[in-house]
């Protein structure tokens, strides 16, 4: 009978909880039977906002459309909406295998023009070696010409000599004529007038026909020296004509060693291969491209296609948003403009939920924008990514002189006996801490001491809790 009145006072207890009518420990057995689901708020530093609030619209730090810069086949996606990428991150890849072979017939192209680089070199040195061999043996004529001058002068020399030898004797045997003529004459006048002997006569008549015959040979030999003089100089003039060929060839030659020795050949066959390189890497910029890669660190917001779909420059792929840092931009009026600062801090605060942080004014337009206001961006820190884009926030101003303190929601403190609690969501249970408060403002409350920033503080179902009670978080903010 006791065990049964036992029995039906605890389910009498647990049936009227709210009403307080059983004791804490009854409450304390419930819950560690039961985890109790409830929300969480992080507790945040800051101070209490004074002023006019205004609407603004959380914007992505950056948000970039991706798209491939070639058209192709969509071959391998490796991310998908919500994922994180860096940057640099593989995000999707296109089909390649034409690519590739683009690459392959380029770097064909690269070694033939190389090829073609090593022949014109090879054919160069040997033009030159040709040519300067046809050089040294033009050079060799001149030498050969020259010394036939040389022997051919010495011939006109000889010659010269010759014929003045010869000149000589044809004036002696001429003389000796026209003595042996006279001699002639007068024995016969004195034979005729029989004063010489015949012998006289006979060796008059000897004499001339001697002198005679001598004169005859002079004649002979003169007009043979002058022959062998005229020949002499037939044979300078033609070695001097030797030279000037010999001359010219050797110039020519000297012409044909320096166009031989013109790099003109290798530059073309460089030029081919600095193309067929600029080719290779056309090439291989365009298979690079059919990786697509992240531009930015941030998150996946938009997927448009998928694996197999076709992809092109003018339809973005993915959509990739840095969200650790977040933009609000809100209009303020005429009379309020003057007071905003650039480094000036405000508080953000969420419409959708419960969330507040803090954000630094960094751009103040000083153009109003079509009546609507003078639009001012705040940059608000969101490593936890609570904002998200698109978000209606309210912004207020923070009075640089109010004093500091950990925000938290007033619905979170529980009072027992004068003083003031909050349950701290730690490792799946509530722990009870004491807190001080300092000041209260609507559904915020300033807390001195007990907690520190950051601790995630139950916000709602405080009275059904106590110390270590089980607890599942439904939503953290």
């Amino acid at each position: 009978m006791r065990k049964a009145t036992m029995i039906l006072a605890a389910g009498l207890c647990l049936g009227s909880i709210a009403l307080a009518g059983c004791g804490t420990d009854a409450k304390e057995a419930f819950q560690q039977d039961a985890a109790v689901p409830v929300e969480t708020t992080a507790a945040i530093t800051g101070s209490f906002t004074s002023g006019p609030v205004y609407t603004g619209t959380v914007q992505p730090r950056q948000q970039v459309p991706i798209s491939p810069k070639l058209a192709g086949k969509i071959a391998s996606m490796m991310v998908d909406v919500g994922s994180h990428v860096q940057k640099g991150q593989t995000l999707f890849t296109l089909d390649d295998k034409d690519l590739k072979n683009a690459v392959v017939k380029a770097q064909a192209a690269v070694a033939a023009a190389q090829s073609g680089i090593n022949g014109a070199q090879a054919e160069q040195q040997a033009n030159v070696v040709k040519a300067q061999g046809g050089a040294v043996s033009a050079k060799s004529g001149i030498i050969q010409a020259q010394g036939a001058i040389t022997q051919a002068q010495n011939n006109v020399d000889q010659a010269s000599h010759g014929v003045q030898v010869a000149g000589l004797g044809l004036q002696t045997s001429k003389q000796a004529l026209t003595d042996a003529q006279t001699n002639l004459k007068r024995t016969k006048t004195l034979f005729n007038a029989g004063a010489a002997p015949q012998s006289s006569l006979d060796a008059a008549q000897t004499a001339f026909v001697n002198a005679q015959a001598g004169y005859n040979k002079a004649q002979a030999d003169y007009k043979s020296a002058q022959d062998a003089l005229a020949k002499a100089k037939q044979g300078l003039a033609t070695a001097q004509n030797a030279l000037q060929t010999a001359t010219s060839g050797y110039q020519t030659a000297r012409q044909g060693v320096s166009v031989a020795q013109s790099t003109a050949g290798i530059d073309a066959a460089r030029s081919a291969a600095e193309q067929a390189q600029v080719g290779l890497k056309v090439a291989q910029d365009t298979l690079d491209d059919a990786t697509v890669t992240s531009p930015i660190d941030g998150i996946v917001g938009k997927k448009n296609a998928e694996v197999g779909q076709m992809a092109s420059p003018q339809a973005p792929v993915l959509v990739v948003a840095n969200l650790d840092t977040v933009k609000v931009l809100v209009y303020v009026p005429a009379d309020a403009i003057n007071g905003m600062k650039v480094g000036n801090q405000v508080q953000v605060k969420t419409v959708a939920f419960t969330y507040t942080t803090t954000g630094t004014i960094t751009n103040i337009s000083p153009l109003d924008d079509s009546g609507k206001g003078y639009p001012v961006e705040v940059t608000v820190p969101n490593k936890n990514l609570q904002l998200k884009a698109g978000m209606v926030v309210e912004v207020s101003a923070l009075d640089p002189n109010a004093k500091q303190g950990i925000l938290i929601p007033t619905s979170a403190i529980v009072r027992d006996q004068g003083k003031s609690y909050v349950f701290v969501a730690q490792n799946g249970t509530a722990k009870r801490k004491e807190i001080q408060v300092g000041a209260q403002s609507g559904s915020q409350t300033m807390v001195t001491a007990g907690i520190n920033s950051g601790d995630l503080v139950i916000s709602d179902k405080a009275a059904q809790l106590s110390d270590n009670a089980k607890i599942t978080v439904e939503q953290q903010q």
